[in-house]
């Protein structure tokens, strides 16, 4: 029995015999002290190959075999030794095995059969596709890994000529796209190549092995994705060339990792940032089937129904049968933990911002970045704390990534009357004068606290107008300066309540700096009151909604949007809703 000890094992002397690591794993061998010297002794034999005969040679003495067999047999069994004698394939000559050493005792130390997977490296055919820092290093390190057949080929014309014969004969294709050395990408590959691509980009790069469910325009999403994660944020961005070479060697490792079959990752992207060159791994979305782009849950009069398309799978009913939209919201912390998926890095639709350099008294400000665009679009949210504040901005984000008419709401009933009160917020702040809301007509303490900060503190006199919409039965309040200024439009389902978050949002805006501050003036009706307001509430408004005569003829219509091409199921309701 020929045995070969496995790279990367390392041995110490322990009270009850010999501590064995390797790959992670560990475990005692147990025996005398004298064990540990036995093995350290003849460690230059078992790296090279050896068996029981050879050793006991070694040791001079014809006593030590049973000893020696057990050694080595408790070692095989614990994947620390290769049985040579059990390969399929010979080891490679010297001076092979020179030349790609590091290859070789990467597939000594993983591989259950590495002289075979290494034979299959040195037939293999591979083709790199595309030009500079990354397709010239992954050929390179291709070639260093002990891949005989290596091409590259800087571009292919439209038709594919000049490089199909080459990509008709590879088993595998690195095709890369740098966005400073362009190149024509191939028409089309044969079926059946597998591809490793690879996005050399300005401030960051992204290696990916696709496997045949995922989505080829997902895949393009996902690297502009992570290149969007890098904008406005210098300490994501990584440095090129260097970037771009260690995409280059990543995609030579994916290929190499494929072929052998060692380490396999499908559908797994990673993403090279920061100065550092750091990587985070991030998985790659499946092939989506959703018709138009979303899901239909509103029907002709305004008929809302009870549970929709729009809303599968996001838990409707609770333990004891009481409907969702029957309980009230959870807290603002749990939202900002359902809704993580929206923020996760690299993958995630919106970028919450550090915002150290805003003021958080007495409101907490937070702003996110809406990074679906070609360039970040920031939104701005406020509350009564940072997690308020981080709902209030996420909401605001899901408007904007919802087109026109967008609204957003924690739950369906919530985001169907998010977008109606923002249409009907608009016609009456056009249509219908408002009437002066005064001292008296604020209704609460906390209104008029907000009213006296804002005049005292802030220096802002300001007129309260108060309009009562027909349909619902709610009232929008407008915080006007003196200059004509709307400082804030917001809906309440009472007077009170609308003046309350009327003032609050103009106190938040009244904080906030210039740059900030333009950001609130983006959002002319808003809805904050619908994160506080009874669930009963919101029902009631929707059911007027669908039977008052003044809607007669016009139809509340929504499609939600269920996925994002790269995060994948989008955990909260938004999309475009329109009363036409």
């Amino acid at each position: 029995m020929r045995v070969k000890l496995r790279p990367g094992t390392h041995f110490a002397p322990v009270q009850r015999g010999v501590y064995v690591t390797r790959g992670g794993e560990s475990f005692v061998l147990a025996g005398p002290p004298v064990l540990y010297t036995v093995l350290d002794s003849r460690l230059a034999e078992l790296t090279d190959g050896t068996d029981v005969d050879a050793l006991v040679a070694a040791f001079g003495d014809e006593s030590a075999r049973p000893v020696l067999d057990r050694v080595l047999r408790a070692l095989l069994d614990r994947d620390v030794l290769l049985d040579l004698d059990a390969l399929t394939t010979p080891a490679p000559d010297p001076a092979t095995a020179a030349r790609h050493a590091e290859t070789l005792a990467y597939l000594e130390a993983h591989s259950p059969d590495p002289y075979r997977d290494f034979a299959r490296l040195r037939a293999a055919k591979v083709h790199v596709l595309g030009g500079g820092p990354a397709a010239g290093t992954a050929a390179r390190s291709l070639r260093r890994h002990g891949v005989t057949d290596t091409s590259v080929s800087a571009s292919l014309s439209a038709d594919g000529s000049g490089g199909s014969e080459a990509v008709a004969a590879a088993d595998w294709t690195v095709l890369v796209t740098d966005h400073e050395h362009p190149s024509d990408p191939p028409a089309a590959l044969p079926p059946g190549t597998r591809v490793v691509t690879v996005h050399a980009g300005p401030r960051a790069a992204v290696v990916a092995e696709p496997d045949a469910t995922t989505d080829p325009a997902a895949l393009e999403a996902a690297v502009r994705r992570a290149e969007a994660w890098t904008t406005d944020d210098p300490e994501a961005a990584a440095p090129r060339p260097l970037s771009a070479v260690l995409a280059g060697a990543l995609a030579a490792r994916a290929v190499l990792a494929a072929l052998t079959g060692i380490d396999p990752a499908p559908r797994k992207a990673t993403v090279i940032h920061g100065h550092q060159l750091r990587t985070a791994r991030i998985p790659l979305p499946e092939a989506l089937v959703v018709a138009g782009g979303g899901a239909d849950v509103a029907s002709a009069g305004a008929g809302l129904p009870a549970a929709s398309a729009g809303a599968a799978g996001d838990g409707r009913s609770g333990p004891a049968g009481v409907p969702a939209e029957e309980r009230e919201l959870p807290g603002a912390q749990d939202l900002l933990a359902a809704w993580a998926p929206l923020t996760a890095r690299w993958t995630g639709p919106v970028r919450l911002g550090r915002d150290l350099d805003l003021d958080q008294l007495p409101f907490a400000l937070e702003t996110a970045d809406l990074l679906t665009g070609p360039t970040p679009v920031r939104v701005v949210g406020w509350g009564a704390d940072r997690a308020a504040a981080g709902v209030a901005a996420l909401l605001a984000a899901a408007r904007r990534m919802a087109g026109p008419d967008g609204a957003a709401g924690a739950t369906e009933e919530r985001w169907l009357l998010d977008g109606a009160l923002r249409q009907l917020g608009t016609e009456l702040l056009l249509d219908r004068p408002g009437e002066p809301l005064g001292w008296d007509g604020l209704g609460s303490t906390e209104g008029r606290t907000l009213l006296g900060l804002l005049e005292s503190w802030f220096g802002r006199t300001v007129e309260l107008s108060h309009r009562r919409c027909p349909v619902l039965d709610w009232s929008l309040v407008t915080v006007t300066e003196q200059d004509g200024t709307v400082a804030a439009a917001e809906w309440g389902d009472t007077p009170a309540a609308a003046a309350r978050t009327a003032l609050a949002t103009a106190v938040a805006r009244a904080q906030a700096d210039p740059e900030v501050r333009a950001l609130f003036a983006e959002q002319p009706v808003g809805t904050g009151t619908l994160e506080n307001c009874p669930a009963a509430a919101v029902r009631s408004a929707l059911d007027r909604l669908r039977t008052d005569p003044a809607t007669r003829g016009r139809t509340l219509r929504a499609r939600r949007l269920p996925h994002d091409p790269v995060a994948g199921p989008i955990p909260l309701h938004c999309g475009p809703v329109k009363l036409a």
